[in-house]
């Protein structure tokens, strides 16, 4: 039976429910503070105490308390516990992953769709570099294809191949399978916080796809898109092929600056963001900054895409939830692939937009021919439904986890005099950081001769590069080899330190 609390009221758990306590607990807090029963700055009864009075373990209480606490939610204070932070109530914006209510954007100023958006042009598209089924370390963006469950994957596709109606050989389905929509919105639902019907989901052939198909639709020529600095390539090329105006945001250790954007930044038509794990640094967006950049885009009708790659991959803590499902104004579109957590060559990736939008991406999805293979689809729709997806998903966080620390711990151990690894808790690449008096792109370029891959952290940046680093992808790497490469690459510098100086390449 569940047990409603003496002091939160209405909070109550269900032992019972397939939904953990902690879950549960944390869905209860985090919900009563949005919308307001829990009031900014309200001390909460201290683990000991909550899990005396709801007779549960402390150690799930300290997993909810720890969880809001990462996503700012609460803010722990030295002599007198944990309290709500300060942040005003009227600007917390109601979410809850089950609730089923659908949104309505409001009413632009200003057409929806692009005038590009309605020409529907086609796309070229980039495959990840594979030797084979084997990376050359540090590749990045890579997942270990070779721990891919094909045995499983195989079964579901012929199974499909057999049982397909003749009507899903056609070309009907603009939007995606039903099944498949319907798969997403309940895994993004339960795992992101994302709040979306079927009818939402996009599917598209990758997120490269997703992001030309959204440029094409919300961007006219000489629109001013706000992007991240450093930011993901991939972005930047989508808008600056629909004839935007880029504008490089500055990030700092909390994601994109948005206070610093809003005061001086142009008004733009579009904000590309990665706010679970900043693209290429790692950073969080933190809930202050989330909530402002929200505000803001309703305030000025401007779009937002969040881009939530690499969400599945966190090594400490749990997943920050999504901001699309903080977005009461229908300003947030919804961004994910698949490519990272299953293979690449899948080709399937989503976008979540809002009611307005679906029908209009929709028909733009099918004529410009980025609607992926009903069969593989169907599979995958299998693929969640019967639970691989989430299993493969936990066995893989573990591998990467394990990958991750022989990265760092090796470039402790053979690299520590030149790069550091920039703060960041997910993704499958890590970013680095070298000493001032090197420079990213020869170190980049000499490393490759020795066969070692990096990606310069000041190829990411639109202006003058702040920091000198690398980008280094760890996922598809076995842990003896990243112990090699690293100790190629450490080789690499020791001989060349002097040639490899800021001084001695142009910027």
């Amino acid at each position: 039976m569940p047990r409603p609390t003496l002091i939160l009221g209405t909070l109550s758990l269900d032992a019972s429910a397939e939904t953990p306590l902690y879950k549960q607990l944390y869905d209860g807090l985090r919900a009563s503070i949005l919308d307001g029963r829990i009031a900014p700055g309200s001390q909460l009864p201290s683990t000991r105490a909550l899990a005396s009075e709801l007779q549960i373990g402390r150690n799930t209480i300290i997993a909810a308390y720890e969880q809001l606490t990462a996503e700012g939610y609460l803010a722990p204070h030295v002599g007198s516990g944990t309290r709500v932070a300060d942040i005003p109530p009227d600007t917390l914006l109601e979410v809850d992953a089950s609730s089923k209510r659908k949104r309505q954007a409001p009413a632009p100023s200003s057409p929806l769709l692009s005038k590009r958006g309605q020409v529907l042009a086609g796309i070229e598209r980039n495959a990840a570099r594979y030797h084979g089924l084997k990376a050359l370390a540090f590749q990045h963006g890579l997942p270990a294809v070779e721990e891919f469950p094909r045995a499983i994957w195989s079964r579901l596709i012929g199974e499909r191949a057999k049982s397909l109606r003749a009507s899903f050989y056609d070309y009907e389905l603009s939007a995606g399978l039903p099944e498949l929509q319907a798969a997403i919105a309940a895994y993004v639902g339960a795992a992101r916080g994302v709040i979306a019907a079927p009818e939402q989901v996009i599917v598209i052939t990758g997120a490269q796809s997703a992001l030309d198909l959204a440029a094409r639709m919300l961007i006219d020529p000489g629109d001013r898109v706000w992007h991240e600095e450093p930011g993901y390539l991939g972005a930047r090329g989508a808008f600056l092929g629909s004839g935007a105006d880029i504008v490089p945001i500055p990030v700092d250790e909390n994601g994109m600056k948005v206070e610093d954007a809003v005061a001086t930044a142009p008004v733009p038509r579009l904000i590309y963001v990665t706010p679970s794990h900043q693209y290429p640094l790692g950073h969080t967006l933190t809930l202050p900054r989330r909530l402002a950049l929200i505000e803001y885009a309703r305030r000025e009708n401007a779009w937002i895409i969040e881009d939530d790659y690499d969400s599945e991959y966190r090594y400490t803590g749990r997943p920050i939830a999504a901001m699309q499902g903080l977005d009461r104004g229908g300003s947030v579109i919804y961004m994910g692939t698949f490519a990272k957590t299953l293979f690449p060559a899948l080709r399937i990736g989503y976008l979540i937009v809002p009611q307005t939008l679906a029908k209009s991406f929709g028909t733009a999805l099918r004529l410009t021919g980025q609607t992926p293979a009903t069969l593989h689809q169907a599979a995958l729709a299998d693929f969640i439904t019967q639970g691989h997806f989430g299993a493969h998903v936990r066995r893989m966080r573990a591998l990467y986890a394990e990958r991750r620390a022989c990265l760092i711990d090796s470039i402790e151990r053979y690299m520590s005099d030149w790069l550091q690894p920039v703060s960041g808790e997910g993704g499958l690449q890590l970013a680095t950081k070298l000493v001032p008096e090197l420079n990213d792109r020869l170190v980049s370029q000499r490393g490759r001769e020795a066969q070692v891959v990096t990606t310069p952290l000041s190829n990411y940046c639109l202006e003058k590069p702040v920091h000198s680093g690398l980008h280094m992808g760890f996922a598809a790497v076995p842990p003896g080899d990243i112990e090699r490469a690293a100790k190629r690459l450490g080789a690499v510098i020791s001989r060349n330190d002097a040639s490899l100086s800021a001084r001695n390449a142009a910027r």
